[in-house]
């Protein structure tokens, strides 16, 4: 099992994104760097969930709660089935690498929550590398 803000947990929170990451419905030519990825990720998040700002202090100007709510809306550009049709124990035991045992400490909402923080916490890094107020 890996703990959760290990390198290689984070390198598996990455291709686990990537993976689940598509721009069918956006756009003729989707990106494939990681930074354009999470850039292109977080733009369709904050377009599509402020799109006027009382949704923004709604959440009480918290982005995380505000994003775990978009991901249970199953967005298009980012597969998150798991919130509905797809283990999310399993998704993230597959993250962090662990045994069956070490699957069944999480609950499916337990799971839920801790897979979109790890996303989340995944996609702004990235983008708070490249994106320069």
């Amino acid at each position: 099992m890996l703990k959760t803000n290990s390198k290689k947990a984070r390198e598996n929170t990455r291709n686990y994104i990537i993976e689940h990451f598509d721009a069918t419905s956006y756009t003729e030519t989707p990106p494939t760097e990681w930074h354009e990825i999470a850039e292109f990720i977080y733009n369709c998040f904050r377009s599509e969930k402020y799109s006027i700002m009382q949704d923004f202090q709604y959440y009480k100007y918290n982005e995380l709660h505000a994003f775990i709510d978009w991901c249970q809306g199953l967005p298009s550009v980012l597969d998150t089935c798991y919130y509905y049709n797809r283990s999310a124990v399993n998704d993230l035991g597959a993250v962090l690498e662990e045994t069956q045992s070490e699957k069944a400490k999480y609950s499916e909402d337990q799971a839920e929550t801790l897979l979109t923080k790890l996303i989340y916490q995944e996609l702004f890094k990235e983008v708070k590398k490249y994106v320069r107020a």
